[in-house]
């Protein structure tokens, strides 16, 4: 999957970046002798503040396994539990705050909006396939939102002009001899157009709804 898209690549860089910080720190403490004030794990000295790293790095090592053993009462997909419990490490990462680190309940809530999050996305490309399959005869049959968020999603793989011909059909609910007046350019092509997006469109939510 793309780095951008997949909790599991982003969760990597994180933990990159966590273990790298906490290098640096406890070289940096065994450098200047400050052995007493970074937080590093197994530094001498009175305990100080943990840094952000350091924080993570034990909430990380210590509920992760629970994370998943919640998320797997919902879920049979080793995948899918891997995926929402890197995601829900990720958003930990961000809102961290190292002298006042979430506990398990704050993570396993984030975890169960998570999980609400993945439903409605199933949700919404059944609905985007069961819109393309009914065909556009009603153009008074409108999109349902959940309809609407997985084709917007989709349309990026279409063509321009495959594009405008969904977005005047689907969105601006024109008929056929209307978009092709918008477009000057026959009902026909229209249709051809049209089937041919449909087709694509198809494929890009099954294929998504097989990674899901």
């Amino acid at each position: 999957m793309r780095l951008r898209s997949d909790p599991r690549a982003r969760l990597s860089v994180v933990l990159a970046e966590v273990d790298g910080r906490i290098a640096h720190e406890r070289a940096h403490a065994l450098r200047t002798g400050a052995t007493g004030t970074t937080g590093v794990p197994g530094a001498p000295g009175a305990p100080a503040p943990r840094s952000k790293a350091v924080a993570f790095r034990i909430l990380f090592d210590e509920h992760l396994p629970r994370v998943r053993r919640h998320l797997s009462c919902f879920l049979d997909d080793r995948s899918e539990v891997e995926e929402i419990a890197a995601d829900v490490f990720v958003v930990a990462w961000k809102k961290l705050r190292p002298e006042n680190p979430m506990g398990i309940a704050w993570l396993l809530r984030t975890a169960d909006n998570k999980l609400r999050d993945a439903a409605r996305r199933d949700r919404s490309k059944r609905r985007a396939i069961d819109a393309l399959t009914r065909g556009l005869q009603d153009t008074s049959d409108a999109l349902h939102p959940l309809e609407a968020l997985a084709l917007r999603e989709a349309i990026v793989t279409l063509s321009a002009r495959e594009r405008q011909v969904v977005v005047l059909t689907y969105w601006d609910e024109l008929s056929a001899g209307e978009v092709a007046q918008v477009l000057r350019c026959s009902a026909a092509a229209v249709w051809t157009t049209l089937t041919r997006a449909r087709a694509k469109l198809r494929r890009q939510l099954e294929a998504k709804e097989v990674d899901a």
